[in-house]
């Protein structure tokens, strides 16, 4: 019997290693490494301000209730923006939007969302988008564009402007109505 239960062990032991082996030998190997894409580095401001001098005037400043800056290429996210242009014959505008882009090297700014535009002489303007091109000094609304002046009000698919709406181009099924106030316009 002895001999027997010790070969019996020597079986049992034998199937373990066996079986040891077998499961070692054929565990499938894990997946390979994914190689992770880190996000941006970014800082998110609060209440910031950026703006842009040139010669000593202040052209234009632009605060937001929270950006996001990507810190490699200095672009910013803005959420909530709140900016101003500053022309040189002393006018200013101010505009107001849900969400915008400030492109650093470009100096490009993209807003789109419920955009007011009031101007210091009592010109106003909405639309959807607004962008402003630095290097043409173009401010170019999109998306529903209406413009209203003392008595004048404008609609079409595009306004353009270089002299901060002081003068302005319309694209677009363009309207125009004189005579007639902001109360006294017709719902559309």
């Amino acid at each position: 019997m002895k001999i027997r239960g010790k070969m019996l062990g020597a079986i049992i032991g034998g199937l373990f290693v066996g079986l040891v082996v077998w499961v070692v030998a054929t565990t499938p190997e894990g997946p390979p490494q994914i190689d992770r894409i880190a996000p941006p580095p970014t800082m998110e401001y609060e209440g910031n301000e950026m703006s842009e001098e040139v010669n000593g005037r202040r052209v234009w400043d632009l605060t937001a209730e929270r950006m996001t800056v990507d810190i490699n290429t200095q672009d910013a996210e803005l959420v909530k923006p709140v900016g101003h242009f500053y022309n040189e014959d002393g006018r200013s505008i101010e505009f107001r939007a849900d969400y915008g882009v400030y492109h650093y090297e470009t100096k490009n700014i993209n807003i789109e969302g419920n955009i007011t535009v009031e101007t210091s002489d009592g010109a106003k303007l909405t639309s959807g988008r607004l962008d402003w091109i630095n290097a043409e000094g173009l401010l170019a609304a999109t998306e529903n564009v209406v413009i209203t002046r003392a008595d004048i009000r404008a609609t079409g698919d595009r306004a353009e402007s270089t002299d901060g709406f002081n003068k302005f181009w319309l694209k677009g099924h363009a309207h125009i109505t004189k005579g007639m106030s902001d109360e006294e316009v017709p719902a559309e």
